[in-house]
């Protein structure tokens, strides 16, 4: 299951400052609002029964989701799609072609989305998209945002192959930093720690 960190609204969904609520999804074809008190879903979204954001060669399975103050972003075999607590039908399609999502965050009124190509889309909460950014990256599987520099905003991209795309400003790729999978760790380290030995040998 996909469980996001974040907690939405309350649970009548007309009190967003509550965090008795949190969103799921899964390999089913939803995503849920839950009521953490009674253990209840009170809302649910089905992303591939929204026409716009069906795909149905792609499948129906949800992959990644997020939250923010009222509003649930969710996507996977059906294409990223955004929903309001209060609505009970997708506001914005947020278009990735042919591609899977396997992150998705947002970033106050941006989404920031990645998934099985190169790229890294910026959507407003219009579904009109802002960036398109380019990654050295195959295929896409995290993204973290660090804006604690004064001056500048740093987010970092991880995936396949095995390394980190650093972009400066959310858009320019300043950067790439290498590291080391476990497979490569025991390959480049034949004696390793006790720990680490298992690992390799498990």
């Amino acid at each position: 299951a996909v469980v996001s960190t974040q907690s939405t609204g309350a649970p009548d969904m007309n009190n967003s400052s509550s965090s008795s609520s949190s969103p799921t999804s899964s390999s089913s074809n939803s995503s849920f609002i839950w009521d953490l008190r009674t253990g209840e879903a009170v809302k649910k979204f089905t992303p591939s029964a929204w026409g716009s954001a069906s795909r149905p060669k792609l499948g129906s399975y949800i992959t990644t989701l997020d939250v923010w103050e009222d509003w649930v972003v969710c996507g996977g075999g059906p294409n990223l799609s955004l929903w309001y607590l209060k609505e009970d039908s997708g506001v914005s399609l947020l278009d990735m072609g042919n591609t899977i999502p396997s992150v998705v965050t947002f970033v106050q009124d941006t989404i920031i989305a990645a998934g099985n190509d190169s790229f890294i889309y910026h959507w407003g909460l219009s579904g009109k998209l802002k960036y398109k950014v380019t990654s050295k990256l195959d295929s896409v599987s995290d993204v973290i945002l660090d804006s604690r520099s004064r001056d500048r905003t740093f987010l970092v991209a991880a995936g396949a192959p095995a390394e980190l795309n650093v972009f400066m400003d959310l858009g320019y790729l300043s950067h790439t930093v290498p590291y080391l999978t476990i497979e490569r760790a025991c390959a480049t380290f034949p004696i390793l720690p006790n720990d680490d030995h298992r690992v390799c040998d498990s």
